[in-house]
């Protein structure tokens, strides 16, 4: 299984909660890796508890963070001392017992929208599959943002490997990480249009 971020040789570069904050509030991709590399091992155990499939553990970490980015943005979540990792679980738990409630009832509403603003919502609760609307986002960022994202956020390509092999045209992985940074402040601020054209 491949994650967003690959933490192969990773070291913690925010040694504080704050520090981590102020990393994932500038988009900063070491911040991101930090937050789901900490929050990993409990996704898994989340996942195996309410019985469902070992491949969902991907997509409610992702999907997750890309709420806590959104969140992060619109100031709607605002930093008070407590680990940035703390919340991003308890998005999560929402997002497995949706999961759940969903396999248990078997229910498919072609209805049902995202609600990226607030996990609590109920509309949130009964979304479709995240990746289909993020590829749907990135569809609409066209290159070369869909690919710079594509290729490191959802293959798990390094950037040392994108550069080496040529896959886009960024020649330096301090350009790759500019260009995906700016890129994926676009993605969010889309993805919080979306929501609102949307919203129910």
């Amino acid at each position: 299984m491949k994650n967003w971020f690959r933490a192969t040789g990773f070291r913690q570069p925010y040694p504080t909660h704050e520090a981590l904050f102020e990393g994932l509030r500038a988009l900063e991709n070491r911040a991101i890796l930090q937050l789901q590399t900490k929050a990993l091992p409990t996704v898994r155990k989340l996942v195996r508890e309410r019985g469902l499939d070992d491949r969902l553990v991907e997509e409610l970490l992702n999907r997750g963070t890309l709420i806590f980015l959104q969140k992060i943005e619109a100031g709607s979540y605002v930093f008070q001392g407590h680990a940035p990792t703390t919340y991003l679980v308890e998005v999560i738990k929402r997002l497995a017992l949706a999961a759940s409630r969903k396999v248990k009832r078997e229910v498919d509403s072609l209805d049902d929208h995202l609600d990226l603003a607030d996990p609590d919502q109920e509309a949130f609760l009964r979304n479709k599959e995240a990746a289909v609307l993020v590829r749907s986002l990135l569809d609409h960022l066209g290159d070369p943002c869909a690919r710079v994202i594509q290729l490191h956020h959802l293959d798990g390509y390094s950037d040392d490997e994108v550069v080496r092999r040529r896959m886009t045209a960024y020649s330096t992985t301090n350009s790759l990480k500019v260009k995906r940074s700016d890129c994926m402040k676009k993605l969010i601020k889309l993805a919080q249009q979306w929501k609102t054209v949307n919203s129910i």
